[in-house]
């Protein structure tokens, strides 16, 4: 077997492999839009790049047949190739969003640092059903002025709405429009144009991540985020 040919097989095995990592990653970890929006792409790079670059590469060089220690030199690459695909999928892991949370007129995409960071006990989505990312909102009083209240004094002792993990209610898939409060607030803040450039059914709120903010569309229909906007300055 040449050279090339064991630089093919490698690369072909890399992407199997590699395919069966990104649905893992696409499917389960950062479903939907939340891959571009919530920083899937700093450890996939490392996965890539090691992959479907470095190690099918070194396999080019190092192959040569008959060669000594040749069986060594291939197993090195493959030790090597693994434990950095691992750390890759690792850092994905580790960063994904745990809980899509609506918190008055936002909606907060929330991994295991933010849970550690505010001292909150990440068990309590395994009471929310559903799958993960859970989707959650923050349950606030009827009255809108206490609800304003309540808010004004999160951000004053350091206890934000979106991690008064005591709050946490599933959003609901009946009636979901109900829980987006400040939807009109959010409308009228943005001008005419982005509003009517903005999808049928879609439910507006604000999104922060830690990697972007912006704007979302929330579709209730299909229980999921459909669209994100940076800026008002995408429409113009």
């Amino acid at each position: 077997m040449s050279r090339w040919q064991a630089f093919g097989i490698h690369l072909a095995i890399s992407v199997v492999v590699l395919t069966a990592l990104m649905a893992l990653i696409f499917l389960f970890w950062y479903p939907g839009i939340l891959f571009n929006m919530d920083g899937g792409w700093t450890g996939l790079r490392i996965v890539i790049g090691v992959d479907l670059v470095l190690g099918p590469l070194l396999t080019l060089v190092v192959y040569k047949a008959g060669k000594p220690g040749l069986r060594f030199d291939l197993t090195c690459i493959v030790v090597f190739q693994v434990v950095c695909m691992a750390g890759g999928m690792f850092i994905v892991h580790a960063e994904r969003p745990l809980a899509l949370v609506l918190a008055y007129d936002t909606i907060f995409s929330l991994g295991a640092k933010e849970f550690e960071d505010y001292g909150k006990d990440i068990s309590v989505l395994d009471g929310i059903p559903g799958s993960y990312p859970k989707l959650v909102y923050t349950a606030l009083p009827e009255n809108s002025v206490q609800a304003d209240i309540l808010a004004i004094r999160g951000q004053f002792i350091g206890d934000p709405l979106f991690m008064q993990t005591e709050r946490y209610r599933p959003l609901p898939e009946a009636g979901t429009e109900l829980v987006f409060i400040q939807e009109d607030t959010v409308r009228a803040s943005v001008s005419e144009e982005f509003n009517s450039a903005l999808p049928e059914g879609c439910l507006l709120a604000k999104f922060v991540s830690s990697v972007k903010g912006g704007f979302v569309c929330f579709n209730a229909e299909a229980m999921q985020l459909d669209s994100f906007f940076e800026s008002e300055a995408q429409f113009e």
